[in-house]
């Protein structure tokens, strides 16, 4: 199970204090699983490798994994400036999304967006599907109902764009229409806890980061892009 940890700096930070310290985060207070929550029962369970990619540079980072002596499950640690099972950095897929999504960039102008040995288009083209099914399907009513309870009185946010129009698919259309709206609502969910909070850490270039963690504290799975053609993602709303 993946814990989301808050981490400000950038991916040349993380591995600089692992390096020099040899850890990047604290053990968390309780095992996340809903099934255990044990306190004080986390330990250090060593670590694995994975990629980092920016549009410069592919970077090897150290994950801690941590055990818990209750239950025996194994976590993994994993700052919040990555998505689980993704190996782009996240605010570069929230920069691609937002391009396409809100800015109504057409594939090939997007594409002049980007720099360095940034993602191929087939990879761009399969975040945005993800992000549409993840946050258009799966995550929809979830943040809708959240979003109600905080404004009774809300309106929904303002209908999607034009350009979505032009996207053949019906069926992916509508989950892009909704995508939208989601990212909308989830812009009034940032605005009401940066009002409670005001020096919450979570800067505009890392909203998706603050979502991740979001997910997590509702209890659920914190990934925003779940791919539609794997078999493991889930097909029913959260």
């Amino acid at each position: 199970m993946v814990i989301v940890e808050h981490f400000a700096g950038s991916v040349k930070a993380y591995i600089e204090i692992t390096c020099t310290r040899g850890r990047a985060f604290a053990v968390p207070d309780r095992c996340p699983h809903p099934d255990c929550r044990a306190v004080d029962s986390l330990i250090r369970w060593g670590s694995y490798e994975r990629s980092a990619l920016t549009e410069e540079a592919d970077y090897r980072i150290p994950i801690q994994r941590v055990r818990c002596k209750v239950c025996g499950r194994t976590h993994s640690l994993l700052p919040d400036f990555l998505h689980p099972h993704r190996h782009f950095v996240i605010s570069l897929l929230q920069h691609v999304v937002s391009l396409y999504l809100l800015a109504g960039l057409g594939w090939r102008r997007l594409m002049r967006q980007l720099h360095g040995q940034g993602p191929a288009r087939s990879t761009v083209r399969e975040w945005v599907a993800s992000f549409a099914f993840g946050a258009g399907h799966l995550l929809f009513d979830r943040l809708l109902r959240h979003a109600l309870v905080l404004e009774p009185d809300a309106e929904l946010p303002e209908q999607p764009p034009d350009h979505l129009n032009r996207v053949p698919d019906l069926a992916k259309r509508r989950r892009l229409e909704k995508a939208h709206t989601w990212w909308r609502l989830a812009e009034r969910l940032y605005a009401q806890v940066k009002v409670r909070l005001p020096r919450l850490h979570f800067t505009a270039r890392q909203f998706l980061a603050f979502l991740l963690h979001w997910l997590q504290d509702q209890g659920l799975s914190p990934r925003l892009f779940w791919s539609p053609c794997l078999s493991t993602t889930p097909t029913l709303p959260f």
